[in-house]
């Protein structure tokens, strides 16, 4: 359940503003109002936290788009969400480009006004969620890695007392060398020991901070997981009311049209006084415009729709995907899901080109291909400046599944390639990469499933990284 909410209605006339009380009446909060831009910015000081924006356009002082840059440059207050009230569409693209996040149509009923503020809110809280599970998931990598570097330095320091020991030991062999060779034989057994000792530690230790690295990063694909799931279910329910208002609202459309052309037919045959006042109003209400636009709005609308309802599809079938084990599954499939979570990451500046071939199913776990998928994907991005493009190509060959992803980024240094599969190894800035996702992505392709991960790259052309998998996972 959401606490009580604050809305900001701005409108010049005192009756819309009245009738947005009205309608959101039903709802757990309380409703502020604003005559201009100017005195919805004063509200927004005194009210920093307001959860949406009810935004007309025409208005004296300060207009709409006015008031959507002050808002969306003023840091307190560009993440909330801005709901543009319209009265046509041609409007729609410039609010949306100024930072707009969404609209909706006079006339309106009070249902979708409710539906489409509590969507706004909704996402707004989502998303401070999400910051907080980061924050949360960053503060816990700190207090892991701390541990870690504790554990290292006690390791260090006794390897140095045991490289002390050794070398104490060595002094003594040699002055009692010609003392007895059957002491010196059993010296250089104990050196001897020695040294595989602090070879398994050194061993141990690179054990510990593998296994640490998969613990992070799979607690961190667990939250991303979780969080998509939920995100999808939130998403889900008010779409499909959405979808088949615009279905029911379609066929409501072509009734009335129906309706409309044989009333034009019956009274062209009437006096000529009533039917030359028919073609004054209809003039007057431009309805062969508005008969002709309605069709096109309905479309675009369900298709927005089934684009959503498509998104939310993505994010439940990479979050199912994330818990199954081993089993027969699409390789294909599995990008697509993956591309689906990225693409908040991609969109602003990487054209992804999908070249997908015709596969065989491959006996994997999906979820920790996917997690392979995203990491080289999100390096991909990071690689690549402004604009740039990644490319995506499957196909099967002989006994395997092929997978190359390539980025137009500024590539990898060779001093760098035999390196980068190595834990904790970055090229990033401190506090902006890790190390563990290539090398994690390495164990997963090569140890789990007994492919081979390779990566060609070109400096200022960009990399490709080629995934190969066997049909049959032979580590199973």
């Amino acid at each position: 359940m959401f606490v009580e909410i604050t809305i900001l209605a701005v409108d010049d006339d005192g009756m819309n503003l009245a009738m947005i009380d009205l309608m959101l009446s039903p709802l757990d909060g309380t409703v502020l109002k604003a005559n201009n831009g100017q005195q919805a910015l004063d509200v927004l000081e005194a009210f920093p936290e307001v959860d949406v924006i009810l935004l007309d356009l025409e208005m004296p002082v300060m207009n709409g788009y006015e008031t959507i840059k002050h808002i969306k440059q003023h840091a307190k207050w560009q993440e909330t969400p801005i709901i543009v009230v319209t009265s046509g569409t041609t409007q729609v693209t410039r609010t949306l480009s100024l930072g707009a996040n969404d609209f909706i149509a006079k006339p309106y009923n009070s249902e979708e006004l409710r539906l489409r503020v509590m969507n706004q809110v909704r996402s707004k809280r989502l998303s401070a969620l999400a910051r907080d599970m980061n924050e949360s998931l960053e503060r816990r990598v700190k207090e892991r890695t701390e541990e870690l570097h504790l554990k290292a330095v006690e390791l260090e320091e006794e390897m140095v007392e045991r490289k002390v020991a050794q070398e104490r030991l060595q002094i003594q062999a040699a002055q009692l060398e010609k003392m007895n060779e059957t002491l010196e034989q059993r010296v250089q057994e104990r050196t001897s020991e020695l040294s595989e000792r602090n070879a398994e530690i050194l061993q141990a230790y690179n054990e510990l901070k593998r296994v640490q690295g998969q613990l992070l990063q799979q607690d961190k694909m667990a939250s991303i997981g979780n969080l998509a799931a939920g995100v999808a279910h939130e998403i889900n329910n008010p779409m499909g009311y959405i979808i088949g208002n615009l279905s029911c609202l379609s066929k409501y459309v072509d009734k009335l049209t129906t309706y409309l052309d044989a009333n034009e037919q019956h009274f062209a045959s009437k006096e000529p006084a009533t039917w030359q006042h028919l073609v004054t109003e209809r003039k007057k209400y431009d309805i062969d415009h508005i008969r002709q636009d309605l069709p096109d709005l309905i479309s675009e609308s369900s298709e927005g729709a089934d684009r959503v309802r498509k998104i939310v599809q993505e994010l439940k079938s990479f979050s199912r995907l994330n818990n199954e084990g081993v089993k027969m599954s699409d390789i294909n499939e599995g990008l697509e899901s993956t591309l689906a979570i990225a693409w908040n990451e991609l969109k602003y500046k990487v054209s992804v080109i999908k070249e997908y071939g015709q596969l065989p199913c491959v006996l994997c776990n999906m979820g920790q291909l996917n997690q392979v998928f995203l990491n080289i994907l999100v390096n991909a991005s990071h690689a690549i400046g402004d604009l740039g493009e990644i490319r995506i190509v499957t196909w099967a060959e002989e006994a395997t599944v092929k997978i190359a992803i390539s980025d137009s980024g500024c590539g990898i240094e060779p001093e760098n390639l035999t390196r980068i599969f190595d834990p904790f190894y970055t090229t990033k800035d401190v506090g902006k990469g890790t190390g563990l996702g290539l090398a994690i992505s390495y164990d997963i392709v090569v140890n789990k499933h007994g492919g081979s991960l390779d990566v060609v790259s070109e400096i200022a052309r960009g990399t490709t990284f080629t995934i190969s998998l066997p049909l049959k996972n032979a580590h199973e």
